[in-house]
């Protein structure tokens, strides 16, 4: 099972993007047309041509209509609708401005014609005449003259197009010179029908006219386009799961995707189970049998599954410890010196790798295998203050071999142990953690040949995606966060049986390390422990106990190997794996698990 850690180092060199055979875009197309005025006679087309930035025509972009978005069939627009319409281009993410179309209502008469010109009138007539001037006038009278002349009623609209959705509105408004009046009366001029507000909505596509009455004048009359609703055909949809095999212990799930051409739309698709509605887009149950599954949008269905939730025979509880290791042996605890005054006060991580190397080697030896030269066995014999040698004595290789000035990480100090490599951590900004002094590698003269193709090395470990990348380890690091804490839509016990089957994996293949907290939210200092063994509820697959040995549970000296007794559990929501025990901390939390691979683990 493959897993991916994204790690956020604090400096690195730099990424490269991936190469694509498209047509260079900075993000914005650009679009023409060739006519800005068509005929509203449903034969006169405007066309459009996209290009990128290079001047590249783009065959596949698509046109849309700038209010609704909705796409054109196609690269040209036509309507049988009077009005003004702005379209824009899209493909992919990039984007062009937007452009006009006006659609002129068809008079018989091309675009550019003069509307007003009378095909009957006199050539000699002056244009500047008035048609509607009274030839009885006394032509010295002052035009500007008319004192009884009341200021005319304006009706207004916005906006003057609309789409015939029976959504989209339309607003009057009246005014009187700079004065703005409520209290009109709006009517329909087909039928001169009394609208109920000064809002109109249709579902019908047309040229409406209307007029308004105030206080027994009427107003000028304006025109509003409502144009066709466009609607797109909706095109086939799927519907996938991670599994089609599920337990039925009310834990484990299965987790639904539904995609329409490509693009994800899960949350708004409705998914049924035997034609009930899920909330949301996991399944589980406690019900043995096989459920139907599909999901609609709209009026299109998907595909239907089928998943098989199996029931759940075996009962009671598990416990697994790492091979060779029992409640009393074959583990170790290696503690840190006068509760940190041996300079080893952030050698956590050193202590936790120090007792999973030396169980590696004790699986090496009792395989009939004798360590190389280099490798450091057994126990501490060096002494660095009163208090005494470490009880491994290849913590004394890490206080000496290490600047450990900061704190470090297990999968990084037991691959430069075996075989001299970080797996990473030599991206790391200076004096963020702790680094190795020396080259290591205390194994490297067989590890390829001899070691390597006998362990399990199925790990990941990502760094900087497409860029810093490491694959097939035998240690690695599975964050919390990514996977089932925060940066997950997992929650309750959904986060607690993601975590459980981590660590029945990692024990699969070797045993683990930990890395706690001693706060709910994870923002204090987190430390390293050694993890030993597990139990686990057969029925539902979560872990119960946990046995850990830990550098610092004991404050004062004489320290002695402990191996200690956690119970696990997580509250609702999204709860971090809560750990208690009757140790110096009581109660802490997980943050990571450090898988590591045992000898003769290759398959």
């Amino acid at each position: 099972m493959k897993k991916y850690l994204f790690l956020a180092l604090a400096a690195l060199v730099g990424f490269v993007a991936c190469d694509t055979n498209e047509p260079a875009l900075d993000g914005k197309l650009q679009i023409t047309v060739d006519k800005s005025e068509i005929i509203a006679n449903g034969e006169d087309a405007a066309t459009f041509t996209v290009k990128g930035i290079e001047g590249t025509v783009i065959e596949d972009a698509t046109i849309h209509f700038a209010d609704t978005h909705e796409a054109l069939d196609g690269m040209s627009f036509k309507t049988k609708y009077a009005g003004e319409y702005s379209f824009y281009a899209k493909r992919g993410t990039s984007k062009s401005d937007t452009i006009k179309v006006t659609a002129k209502e068809d008079t018989g008469k091309e675009p550019n014609d003069d509307p007003n010109d009378d095909p009957n009138d006199d050539p000699n007539d002056d244009p500047n005449d008035d048609p509607n001037d009274d030839p009885n006038d006394d032509p010295n009278d002052d035009p500007n003259d008319n004192p009884g002349t009341k200021e005319e009623l304006k009706l207004s609209v916005s906006p003057a197009t609309i789409v015939a959705n029976g959504e989209e509105k339309a607003t009057f408004t009246l005014t009187i010179g700079e004065e703005s009046i409520t209290d009109f009366e709006l009517y329909n001029a087909a039928g001169d029908v009394k609208l109920a507000s000064n809002e109109f909505t249709t579902t019908e596509a047309g040229v409406y006219t209307f007029y308004a009455m105030y206080d027994g004048e009427k107003s000028n009359s304006v025109e509003l386009t409502a144009r066709m609703n466009i609607v797109e055909e909706e095109k086939p949809i799927e519907i996938e799961s991670t599994t089609l095999t599920i337990k039925a212990n009310g834990v484990d799930y299965t987790k639904f995707t539904v995609t329409q051409d490509g693009a994800n739309i899960t949350n708004s698709a409705t998914i049924y189970v035997n034609n009930g509605v899920l909330n949301g887009n996991k399944f589980m149950t406690t019900t043995p049998g096989t459920y139907t599954v599909y999901a609609e949008k709209g009026t299109v269905k998907s595909n239907e599954l089928t998943i098989t939730a199996e029931e759940v025979t075996s009962s009671g509880k598990t416990i697994v410890f790492a091979e060779g290791v029992t409640l009393t042996s074959g583990w170790y605890d290696v503690n840190k010196k006068g509760a940190g005054d041996n300079g080893d006060i952030n050698m956590c991580w050193a202590a936790a790798s120090s007792n999973m190397i030396q169980w590696f080697q004790d699986r090496y030896k009792a395989a009939g295998k004798t360590l190389p030269a280099g490798a450091t066995d057994g126990p501490g014999v060096t002494t660095y203050s009163r208090f005494g040698a470490y009880e491994l004595e290849l913590m004394n290789v890490f206080h000496s071999q290490w600047d450990n000035s900061r704190g470090g990480h297990m999968s990084e100090s037991i691959p430069w142990y075996f075989e001299g490599v970080l797996n990473g951590g030599e991206y790391a900004s200076a004096g963020t953690q702790a680094v190795p002094k020396t080259d290591g590698g205390f194994w490297k003269s067989i590890w390829a040949t001899e070691v390597y193709p006998n362990i399990y090395h199925g790990y990941d470990k990502i760094v900087a995606p497409g860029v810093i990348e490491y694959y097939d380890l035998y240690i690695t690091v599975f964050n919390n966060y990514n996977l089932w804490g925060n940066g997950s839509d997992l929650v309750g016990k959904e986060r607690l049986k993601f975590f459980s089957d981590l660590v029945v994996e990692a024990f699969e293949h070797g045993m683990a390390g930990l890395t706690i907290n001693l706060g709910a939210t994870l923002a204090s200092a987190s430390h390293a422990v050694t993890l030993w063994g597990y139990e686990i509820d057969n029925a539902t697959g979560l872990v119960t106990r946990l046995w850990i040995t830990d550098s610092d549970d004991l404050a004062s000296e004489p320290k002695t190997q402990l191996l200690n007794e956690y119970s696990v559990s997580i509250d609702e929501g999204k709860s971090p794996v809560k750990l208690t025990g009757d140790t110096r901390y009581g109660v802490c939390y997980v943050v990571e698990i450090h898988p590591f691979s045992g000898y003769g683990t290759a398959e």
